[in-house]
């Protein structure tokens, strides 16, 4: 098996249901007791957040490609980010460290190109809403138009997610708002739903007879359990 260089700690929650994703796929795949080969480099989350508030991109980009350059000293054979935002850096991290990276959109758009859907709605953070190096590449990948909730509806969303949903509190507030955005995205014409932030999954379930759900991070750490046992056959 491939070792899977895991980016964490943006988010150290994200970063602990990315683990055990990977190892519960593992043990699908390969039966109980086994466990995915994962090398983990947790990144200080507040120093990203501070450098994100002040506007230093480049600062941000740095600190994330030296844990790229850590995971590829240590041995990993592809690595993948625990968190949705941050990929915004994924085309820098890869080039600059010169390691593949299985970019979260990627599943996620081969899933909607199956289903042949052609307008899909976008939930996450305002940097990931907002962000065309989501949306492009979930389009340019699967081929459907992306839409995302109004202006008011994403700063809420954003506002949820990190006040609320980030440190574990989970509001039945919290819970019908998003279930109503999600309604009039789908009277706008989305005919399935990507949740592109791990916090989200809390509040929105898969199961919801209106409209299908993708969750990015199920489907990333499926994608990457599947890449590191392609390797061997196994």
């Amino acid at each position: 098996m491939k070792l899977i260089g895991m980016l964490g700690g943006l988010g150290w929650e994200a970063t602990s249901s990315y683990y055990r994703m990977l190892n519960e796929f593992t043990q699908r795949e390969l039966g109980e007791g086994q466990a995915a080969r994962v090398l983990l480099h947790s990144v200080n989350n507040g120093a990203v957040r501070q450098a994100l508030g002040n506007g230093e991109l480049d600062h941000v980009a740095s600190l994330l490609c030296e844990a790229g350059h850590s995971l590829k000293s240590g041995g990993a054979d592809f690595i993948i980010i625990a968190s949705n935002a941050m990929h915004r850096f994924a085309r820098q991290i890869e080039q600059v460290c010169g390691i593949d990276l299985l970019h979260i959109c990627d599943p996620t758009s081969d899933e909607i190109r199956k289903a042949s859907y052609r307008i899909v709605a976008l939930l996450g953070t305002s940097s990931t809403m907002e962000g065309g190096f989501y949306t492009e590449r979930l389009l340019g990948k699967s081929g459907a138009r992306v839409i995302t909730p109004g202006p008011e509806d994403r700063l809420e969303i954003d506002r949820i997610i990190n006040d609320e949903l980030s440190r574990g509190v989970l509001r039945s507030s919290a819970r019908d708002f998003i279930a109503e955005v999600i309604r009039k995205l789908h009277d706008q014409g989305a005919e399935a739903l990507v949740l592109g932030c791990s916090e989200l999954t809390a509040i929105v379930t898969p199961d919801r007879d209106a409209i299908p759900i993708y969750d990015t991070t199920r489907l990333h750490t499926k994608a990457a359990v599947k890449r590191a046992l392609e390797a061997t056959g196994a």
